[in-house]
């Protein structure tokens, strides 16, 4: 390798990953390239500025919790404020409409039982599933991973001793949290997934950035010299002294030469690219077979934040096609607001199906039967089908049954000079700060190499 490209690196994919790992490189005196497919910079951290009055929706990650500290310093250096969300797990105010009940989670005489304590039954046996996993970034070296991985998480929910109603709710949270059915979730992931958040029945707040999330991204790569926007990357070709990279740009095709690459690009993506020679075997599995999930949101701005007056804090799990919604705009104040509907798992890839208008017209008029009156006071909508965007074809990694133990390890391993980044790649799994610690991480390892 000659002189010139010792500290050279290529980054494919300018969402947190890439961006997090092109800022600590350049910082350290490596010359990089950002290569991103998209027209803009983000990823899967989109924040939507098409609403009334200045507010602001996630249509992608949306929460950063108390222990993210990565991303509350890039939100510190860049002096960007934050507003404090509450629990993702639980809040006073939750609601849930099951068999065609609706209303506070904690109301017994809507659900002619007592929800609340039935789902604590629930949490308090994933707390105890993550004794199972001490370690939840080695999940496959747990003494029981193959008898784990080899179950589903509706495996275990179908043989806990619960009310129908509590196992219902929780089935809408794993399709929430994880945007996969139970049957297609590894126990051993749920269980390393315990360990790392629900060991405890204590809720920890959330926070987004107010003004939007994608402004730490977007703050990134306004630090950097070379991003290069509408770059699809086509082939990567490993040399004994470095890497090629061909990326498309409209009708024209490049060629890169750096020493290192860092493919931080979601694996489905991966798929599409040509690799010369072929990945090693292991890591040629994992791209092929690692299971991702689906995820839609529809975010409806009213013009008056109507669940106020019912006690509602805009978090409702339900058994209809629409499977969760939240507020969005809990962290300001306004007269107007923000009530996102989000879908993952199978009810998730049925709307992805559909053209954005029916999809908008389906979640409304599920929202309507749970809040009549409430559609007259829509002011915007908007959507995005995360399987439908053709950068991201699905929404973040849920792994299956049997591909922990089959993937895991090589999930954070590099392939001789490319190294593998983004919410995959990380115990932090499908988080905006995981997306950042493996960014951070394939860069120390490179500028460790010392090029």
């Amino acid at each position: 390798m000659t002189s010139t490209n010792a500290k050279t690196v290529t980054v494919i994919g300018a969402g947190l990953a890439g961006l997090s790992a092109a800022y600590d490189l350049q910082r350290a005196g490596w010359n990089v390239t950002v290569l991103e497919a998209r027209e803009r910079v983000g990823g899967r951290v989109y924040s939507v500025r098409s609403f009334s009055n200045g507010l602001v929706a996630e249509a992608g990650g949306e929460f950063i919790e108390d222990n993210h500290t990565r991303m509350l310093a890039l939100a510190k250096q860049f002096d960007l404020k934050l507003g404090r969300v509450e629990s993702w797990q639980e809040q006073e105010g939750d609601w849930g409409s099951f068999d065609g009940k609706s209303g506070p989670m904690s109301d017994v005489k809507i659900w002619g039982m007592d929800l609340h304590s039935e789902i604590e039954k629930i949490w308090r046996a994933v707390a105890e599933l993550g004794k199972h996993v001490p370690n939840p970034d080695q999940p496959q070296a747990a003494r029981e991973a193959k008898q784990l991985d080899g179950q589903s998480a509706a495996d275990w929910l179908r043989a806990l001793d619960v009310h129908p109603l509590a196992r219902n709710y929780f089935i809408q949270h794993i399709r929430s949290e994880y945007t996969t059915e139970p049957e297609c979730f590894s126990l051993l992931d749920l269980a390393r997934n315990a360990a790392m958040y629900y060991g405890t029945l204590e809720r920890q707040p959330n926070w987004r950035v107010i003004g939007g999330n994608d402004l730490i991204p977007r703050a990134l790569a306004d630090a950097l010299p070379d991003v290069r926007l509408n770059s699809v990357v086509v082939s990567i070709n490993a040399l004994n002294d470095g890497v090629i990279v061909a990326h498309k740009t409209g009708n024209s095709y490049r060629t890169i030469f750096s020493a290192f690459v860092i493919l931080a690009v979601p694996l489905t993506t991966a798929r599409l690219i040509k690799f010369n020679p072929p990945l090693p075997a292991a890591h040629q599995r994992m791209v092929d077979e690692v299971s991702y999930g689906a995820v839609t949101k529809v975010m409806i701005q009213y013009r008056r934040r109507f669940w106020n007056d019912k006690g509602w804090n805009g978090r409702l799990a339900t058994d209809a096609p629409i499977v969760y919604t939240w507020h969005a705009t809990s962290h300001i104040d306004s007269e107007d607001g923000i009530i996102t509907v989000y879908t993952g798992g199978g009810p998730a890839a049925k709307l992805a199906a559909l053209p954005d208008e029916e999809r908008i017209r389906l979640v409304v008029a599920e929202v309507e039967k749970v809040f009549p009156g409430s559609s007259d006071l829509i002011e915007h909508t908007a959507t995005v089908a995360w399987p439908n965007e053709p950068f991201t074809r699905g929404s973040y990694m849920a792994l299956a049954p049997g591909e922990v133990t089959a993937h895991w390890r090589t999930l954070f391993e590099p392939a001789g000079r490319l190294f593998f980044a983004g919410e995959h790649a990380t115990a932090y799994q499908g988080y905006m700060e995981g997306a950042v610690e493996s960014g951070q991480r394939a860069a120390a390892t490179i500028i460790s190499s010392g090029g």
